[in-house]
């Protein structure tokens, strides 16, 4: 990223990374307000048993951090708050003693089933109203091409 420093952000670039902040921010706040009122979970909570579901059911905690885009310390914090509340377990794998699965339990299936009709809901309601088919096509292109270029090794 250093490499950059050199080269001023455009007009442009400085404009569209606010408008993304920006939005961002509303949107986030607007599904932990309705996750935590409806469902009783954050949004992040939500992410961590979503990886979980598309792993199969269970993830190796460095793949779920790795899919969170959080830290491993980050990713053992989260999972521990959602352990006790019995939507995850961590079991140890056998072959790699220094790996530890995070593994969604029947809790955590339901509380996810909840949750899935009120992101629906939100982001429907975030975007529907206010932006074309096609715009959000073009936004879901740009910014999948940034994640993919600025994800790193790993």
């Amino acid at each position: 990223m250093t490499e950059s420093a050199n080269f001023p952000a455009t007009t442009d670039q400085l404009a569209a990374w606010r408008a993304l902040y920006r939005a961002d921010s509303l949107l986030f706040a607007a599904l932990n307000e309705h996750l935590r009122a409806g469902v009783g979970i954050v949004y992040v909570e939500r992410e961590v048993l979503d990886a979980l579901h598309r792993g199969g059911g269970r993830l190796r905690m460095g793949t779920l951090a790795a899919e969170l885009m959080i830290s491993r310390s980050g990713t053992t914090r989260l999972v521990t708050r959602m352990e006790k509340c019995g939507w995850v377990r961590r079991e140890s794998v056998p072959e790699d003693r220094r790996s530890t699965w995070a593994e969604l339990t029947d809790a955590g299936r339901d509380v996810l089933h909840r949750a899935q009709p009120v992101v629906d809901a939100v982001v429907a309601t975030f975007f529907g109203r206010h932006v074309s088919t096609v715009a959000l096509k073009t936004c879901a292109l740009a910014l999948a091409t940034l994640t993919d270029a600025n994800r790193g090794p790993g």
